[in-house]
């Protein structure tokens, strides 16, 4: 049996079902938003840390041509990057250029020198060496790599 007030409950149940519906949705789009933006944020300090540290001697489309080449002798010449993964059987050797960015690891000869240690140059004033200070060191690390992969010429 139903009575007078089941008549008002049963739209009441349905704008309360509408307004959480909505609510879930908005949520959902803003972690979608938050996501992208975090990803683009990402991307975008890769390209700005590559060029702060990289292209004065890779250059900005990163073929090797970076203007400091003309000023400073460096043998050997900085590495055209865009030729990575094409060097390595087609696949980007994300981990190799991360630890060459860093330049903490395998240290082989004082041709390494030329290159900037960006492990211990982006380290946080202060904080140096911190779980935190190296996390944010290997994020903006992977963002400059991630940046360096998407110069590849096919």
């Amino acid at each position: 049996m139903t009575g007078p007030d089941d008549c008002v409950a049963i739209p009441l149940l349905s704008r309360v079902l509408i307004s959480t519906a909505q609510a879930s949705t908005a949520f959902l789009l803003l972690i979608v938003a938050l996501a992208a933006t975090a990803r683009t944020a990402a991307a975008q300090s890769g390209t700005q840390d590559y060029q702060n540290y990289c292209a004065e001697c890779h250059g900005l489309g990163g073929k090797g041509d970076g203007p400091s080449r003309l000023t400073i002798p460096m043998n050997p010449p900085p590495t055209d990057l865009t030729q990575m993964a094409k060097k390595n059987g087609g696949k980007f050797p994300f981990d190799e250029v991360v630890d060459s960015i860093d330049g903490r690891k395998n240290i082989p000869s004082h041709e390494r020198i030329q290159m900037p240690f960006l492990g211990t140059t982006l380290q946080k004033p202060g904080k140096e060496f911190t779980p935190e200070s190296n996390a944010e060191v290997k994020k903006r690390i992977e963002s400059m790599a991630r940046y360096v992969e998407s110069l590849q010429q096919k």
